[in-house]
């Protein structure tokens, strides 16, 4: 641990995360090596005061612009994914992956949240209806939520008119399961698994880069066969001299899973994660894109996801006149920072754009009680000297 704390290492680091080291695009975004190395310096912290480290490294942060990622999706390019989902997940799974998009647009449900929202579990986030004529439909939220906090939030009337057209009889369990999605598929013409004993060997000289090059798939499928494997330790950064034809034939021979083999693939109840990669497919498929790529500050081209919908809502929420302190409950951000952050420029730019048209606007006319200038011609007060005079005595008693 005390050779690899410290700033020169750490530096090194940083720089390799940014040049997309084991990663499945070219580069990574300065947001995300800065997420890493906060995590890294939160254990090295740890360390100190455990006395394991002499010293926290100084480490400066990647600078860049912190802009939004993604944007809010407007209503058009929503219907655009709904009418996509189909080719996405098929037939038989799109009409449950519609419904939980639906509660994602009218709820700003993180995707977490989605996959966590019951109808009847306390313990989980729950509807609450109420008994009383004079009182809302409200949101339990338990302590388990990004937050930490137990809260009650208000149940939007287009999520309440959409839960209550569920039949009562289908109210329980999960309110949202996305169903499981079941299909045949085929290995690559050229992909193939290598046997535990030669992806052992290879982790020692290759990187997960090289590997998937290798054997023709992807780096998140080589992470897999890692983890599954348990291999740890210095693995290498970079790709070293690529293998020849011959040793990848000798590889593929002896692999637990050739080219061209059929596979089965079936999954239960989806995982926040997977359900967020999917909504991101069903984005991407729509032509939906949130973000551009520029090469100048490391930004890839982003297509819609599960939380440009929920900005979708939030953008609703502003463009409707709710106060930024109602849009706080609703989102459920720890910090009304956040909140400001990201929406509240919105607000004050609509606000100052409409300060500004109404006063240049032609039939705004300065004040006549006071007078000034239209057109550039001063104009006098149409009120008379005496009505002048009084008004000023009564204003001097006040």
């Amino acid at each position: 641990m005390i050779r690899v704390a410290t700033l020169t290492q750490l530096e090194y680091l940083q720089e390799r995360l940014l040049a997309g080291d084991d990663c499945r695009y070219d580069t990574r975004s300065p947001h995300t090596v800065n997420s890493v190395l906060r995590a890294i310096m939160a254990f090295i912290r740890f360390c100190k005061g455990r006395g394991w480290v002499a010293e926290v490294p100084g480490l400066q942060k990647v600078e860049f612009n912190e802009v939004m990622k993604g944007r809010p999706i407007t209503e058009a390019e929503f219907q655009k994914m709904l009418d996509v989902t189909e080719f996405v997940v098929g037939e038989d799974s799109a009409p449950s992956w519609i419904f939980a998009m639906k509660v994602l647009w009218e709820s700003g449900f993180r995707a977490g949240d989605l996959m966590d929202f019951s109808w009847d579990n306390p313990r989980h986030i729950h509807p609450i209806w109420p008994t009383q004529p004079d009182r809302l439909s409200t949101i339990a939220i338990p302590s388990s939520q990004k937050n930490g906090r137990v809260q009650e939030i208000p149940m939007l009337p287009g999520l309440e008119e959409l839960l209550r057209s569920v039949p009562e009889h289908q109210r329980s369990g999960w309110v949202v399961n996305p169903k499981a999605i079941e299909f045949d598929f085929y290995g690559g013409t050229e992909s193939f698994r290598p046997c535990a004993s030669d992806l052992r060997r290879l982790a020692v000289r290759c990187s997960n880069s090289m590997i998937a090059r290798t054997c023709g798939v992807t780096e998140a499928a080589v992470r897999k066969w890692m983890k599954q494997l348990d291999i740890l330790g210095n693995r290498p950064s970079q790709d070293g001299q690529p293998l020849s034809e011959s040793p990848i034939e000798r590889l593929r021979s002896r692999a637990i899973r050739k080219p061209n083999e059929r596979l089965r693939h079936n999954t239960d109840r989806m995982t926040k994660e997977r359900v967020s990669r999917i909504i991101g497919l069903i984005g991407k498929k729509a032509d939906v894109v949130v973000q551009l790529e520029d090469p100048r500050t490391h930004l890839r081209i982003k297509y819609a996801s599960a939380h440009d919908i929920r900005r979708g809502l939030a953008q609703r929420l502003i463009n409707a006149g709710v106060s930024a302190e109602t849009l706080k409950v609703v989102m459920r951000h720890t910090d009304f920072a956040t909140t400001e952050k990201h929406y509240g420029a919105v607000r004050s730019a609509q606000n100052a754009g409409a300060e500004i048209v109404a006063r240049l606007s032609p039939a705004c006319k300065n004040s006549a009680l006071v007078g000034g200038l239209v057109g550039g011609i001063k104009i006098a007060p149409q009120l008379s000297a005496a009505e002048l005079s009084m008004l000023k005595s009564l204003l001097a008693r006040l």
